[in-house]
């Protein structure tokens, strides 16, 4: 049987099977009276009622009791008791089979928050029969696109930012460390974005969104679809309805990636100590991160980036989940045997020069790009056996492949085509 993949990521929890995602659900929770609302529910109505929302009880998954007035009724106790609603909801909502499910779980839990959530997930109807350290899946996912020695995993949650340390070890994929940074997660971003765009709408219109809760939950929720434009004009318009009146501000990009310089400059930190300890390692980013402004940019020249999303994390997860599910779900699983491609195949001697290297592995990388309209327009007919690449790109070839690069007659009477052809590899820089 096919298992039900659930991925345990506060920013978004992900419920999917062979068939796709079913839904991404972010881990909040508003406890009001005698109610209990969930996911994005909750997240849309969290500021409006700051006091009785929830967004680290699965960060902080625990027994402990909560101070009194905190939950709603006696059923709800501590954060455990919530995160147990959360999954009977996403049971509910996932509308399909929970007889068996693997378990994407971050390597920032501990080997008793393991505990309670086996432990709650037998009063649900998910049956839990794998668990698998969640780094360890998008590391495997991205092998296949960059092999490494070294992947660095890099997962953004709530209200931290997971490093995990995957190696090759005898054959297989195992988790090395994991180190959580705090105060670098999606709701970081989120906070710094709110006091930049309340500045913005004072200084332009006298408009202070944050004045009150319905503005400032109007605010928070036009953050993410604002971040999400196209700021290729270099600059994002701002708009907000609120009191019967339109507000309008402009935001420079530029501004918008200074004032996450604080956070970049966490992360690039925290990247550093680790790649100075795995030499020649890939980065694999979750998909929030690769879209952080300007953080692209500056891991660029660092290491070769990969970028993992929901749906290629849950692919990942059934790519091997017999291998994990083999083992049961009385313990994280930390390792997977994979089979390594030829091109990550490591030197034989470790003082192995370029040369020898590049005769190994028979590849050849250099990279493209196009600026100016022309440029882009020649580099877009430009196919690697046959298929087109992007405007700008690392290509990787071996002997024997070809370029084709097509060029319309700007007199409209032909086309012509150039076609290269890699025959010989001398040395790694050919």
């Amino acid at each position: 049987m096919t298992p039900q993949i659930l991925a345990l990521n506060d920013h978004g929890i992900t419920f999917g099977n062979a068939e796709g995602i079913r839904l991404i659900s972010p881990g909040f929770a508003l406890a009001r009276e005698k109610s209990l609302v969930l996911g994005a529910q909750a997240q849309a109505q969290s500021r409006l009622h700051p006091n009785e929302s929830h967004s680290r009880y699965w960060q902080e998954l625990s027994l402990d009791p909560l101070p009194a007035g905190r939950l709603p009724g006696d059923r709800f106790r501590h954060l455990a008791d919530l995160a147990h609603a959360h999954l009977n909801a996403l049971a509910a909502e996932a509308d399909t089979s929970t007889d068996s499910v693997l378990v994407s779980v971050p390597g920032s839990f501990s080997r008793q928050q393991l505990g309670i959530l086996l432990g709650i997930a037998k009063q649900t109807p998910l049956a839990i029969t794998g668990l698998v350290d969640s780094a360890l899946i998008a590391a495997a996912g991205a092998q296949t696109l960059h092999a490494s020695d070294y992947t660095i995993v890099v997962q953004q949650q709530l209200h931290q930012t997971l490093f995990t340390q995957v190696s090759w070890h005898e054959g297989a994929l195992k988790v090395d460390t994991s180190v959580a940074l705090p105060s670098s997660g999606s709701q970081n971003v989120i906070d710094a974005l709110m006091q930049l765009s309340t500045d913005l709408f004072i200084d332009q219109c006298r408009f202070n969104p944050q004045h009150d809760a319905p503005t400032e939950q109007l605010l928070y929720n036009a953050l993410p679809a604002w971040l999400a434009a196209d700021a290729s004009s270099g600059s994002l318009m701002l708009e907000l309805s609120a009191d019967g009146a339109v507000h309008n501000a402009k935001l420079p990009y530029e501004s918008l990636v200074a004032s996450l310089a604080p956070i970049r400059q966490r992360l690039l930190e925290q990247l550093n100590a680790m790649l100075s300890r795995a030499p020649n390692a890939q980065i694999v980013l979750c998909s929030t991160l690769s879209e952080l402004p300007g953080l692209a940019a500056q891991l660029d020249p660092i290491a070769p980036v990969t970028t993992i999303d929901a749906e290629q994390h849950l692919a990942s997860s059934l790519t091997h989940s017999e291998q994990i599910l083999s083992a049961g779900a009385s313990s994280l699983r930390k390792t997977l045997a994979l089979s390594r491609p030829a091109s990550a195949s490591s030197p034989k001697s470790g003082t192995a020069s370029a040369t020898e290297r590049a005769a190994e592995n028979a590849l050849a990388r250099f990279g493209v790009s196009a600026q100016g309209g022309q440029a882009a327009a020649l580099l877009s007919s430009l196919r690697v056996n046959g298929e087109r690449v992007a405007n700008a790109a690392e290509l990787t070839l071996k002997e024997g492949d070809s370029l084709t690069l097509g060029i319309d007659s700007e007199t409209g009477g032909h086309n012509e085509t150039l076609t290269f052809t890699l025959k010989k590899l001398s040395n790694g820089e050919d």
